[in-house]
């Protein structure tokens, strides 16, 4: 910037003023409305100054035109995030829930017939019409992978450095929750049109797909599940709303210049100073225990038939793996979720969940959100290690009972090697929180700036 003379009346009238290099860097950085290159140039200069502090720096910015509809669709960006993530979430559980109350006669765990039962049927028991129909007997793990594929999605939305990859994401959300929105509404045809086919012909027979068994249906009526997926639905339209408000206010907007701005301590800093560039703590920690709890949750047995100390030469050995064990702690709360989406869906999304994260990690990206999917998934990691455990437990103590078969049934090492790595995982998750707040702060006092 080009350095405005000074009228000769104003020399010669005080020459023994400081020249304008000795001003001091705080005041080069804060300035005066005077000073402002916005403010005219024949605004008289202040006679004296008062000295600043510190923990007093008030930046005054020029307020620009787009600014306020700029931060209104912030705001309708971030409720859209909000709100879809809340949509995958609800249509997880209700791709595992009760869609409807039957009374049929058979055992689950026995012969095709037996006493009668009344239990709830969900959308992978049904077939997830018409999922059956096109893919068969592999419906089951694509049913399982669609029900987790919005969770998996939603970190994505969130990420701000590649946009492309955003982009991406939103359009595979935007197809997955159609594809979601008509199986549930094929479900639910399903459930209400049996009742008249009952009052026609008495009874209807449905294979349970995830057993593989025929079970005769008496009566059926709506449960609490089709609700459950109505309100996801309506979820999943709010988040298009707020994504389409969003859209068009930024269009309608100016976008600010954001200058350098000082933080409230007094830090300068610039738009691109966001993303940490040194070594990141936590990184280690995490990683060694991700790495270490996949090893432990899906290589090693929960429980072993039949082993002794050397199992290669005297004995037999048959091992429990994660999902089974999982699936038995999961029974006794069947009534409220399938213990079926232990098999493929849970430990799919523990896994992947994993892998994304592992993957911002690296790339240096820690956000609030970042460190949100991280607590979230160690939170579900351990209720998961909570109910595999349960699981193992029931099988050592009555095998037969949970349709396992009999012998010598041993708690093996898998249970402690997942405990040790959640604890460091939850140790590395410490400092991420820091740099992730850090950042945080940084960011609302450029946007603030950009006010």
């Amino acid at each position: 910037m080009e350095e405005q003379p000074q009228p000769a009346s104003d020399i010669s009238a005080a020459p023994h003023e400081a020249a304008p290099e000795a001003h001091s860097e705080t005041h080069s950085v804060m300035g005066s409305v005077a000073d402002s290159p916005l403010a005219p140039s024949d605004t008289p200069a202040p006679a004296q100054e008062a000295p600043v502090e510190q923990g007093e720096l008030r930046p005054i910015w020029p307020v620009r035109p787009g600014a306020q509809r700029a931060l209104s669709a912030h705001r309708y960006a971030l409720y859209a995030r909000i709100v879809a993530t809340a949509c995958a979430a609800l249509f997880f559980y209700v791709g595992w829930a009760p869609l409807a109350n039957a009374i049929t006669s058979g055992d689950l765990h026995g012969a095709p017939t037996g006493p009668v039962y009344r239990f709830g049927l969900n959308a992978a028991e049904l077939g997830a019409p018409p999922l059956h129909a096109l893919a068969g007997s592999s419906f089951f793990s694509l049913w399982s992978g669609l029900t987790i594929a919005g969770l998996l999605l939603s970190p994505l939305l969130w990420q701000s450095s590649l946009r492309w990859l955003r982009w991406i994401a939103i359009a595979l959300y935007t197809c997955w929750y159609f594809i979601m929105t008509g199986i549930i509404i094929a479900t639910a045809q399903e459930i209400f049109t049996l009742p008249s086919l009952l009052r026609q012909g008495g009874t209807f027979s449905q294979t349970l797909f995830p057993y593989s068994m025929r079970v005769a249906i008496y009566s059926i009526s709506p449960a609490f599940g089709l609700w459950l997926a109505l309100l996801a639905a309506l979820l999943g339209l709010a988040a298009a709303a707020l994504t389409a408000m969003s859209i068009i206010t930024r269009r309608h907007t100016f976008a600010p210049i954001i200058p350098i701005a000082p933080t409230i301590q007094g830090e300068v800093i610039t738009p691109n100073a966001i993303r940490p560039t040194r070594s990141l703590p936590g990184a280690g920690a995490i990683t060694g225990g991700l790495i270490l709890w996949a090893w432990g949750f899906f290589a090693l047995p929960w429980a072993t038939l039949n082993c002794s100390k050397a199992p290669l030469l005297i004995a037999s050995c048959e091992g429990l793996p994660v999902a089974s064990a999982l699936q038995i702690g999961l029974g006794a709360v069947r009534s409220f979720f399938e213990p079926s989406a232990a098999l493929y869906a849970i430990t799919g999304l523990l896994l992947i969940g994993a892998v994304l994260i592992l993957a911002a990690v690296w790339r240096r990206e820690i956000t609030r959100t970042l460190c949100v999917w991280a607590s979230l998934w160690l939170a579900l990691a351990l209720g998961s290690v909570g109910l595999a455990i349960n699981g193992a437990q029931q099988v050592v103590a009555n095998a037969l009972s949970v349709g396992m078969p009999t012998g010598d049934w041993r708690a093996d090492s898998g249970v402690l090697v997942v405990f040790l790595a959640l604890v460091l995982v939850s140790i590395g998750l410490i400092p991420l929180w820091a740099v992730a707040i850090r950042a945080a702060q940084r960011r609302d006092a450029q946007r603030a700036a950009g006010l």
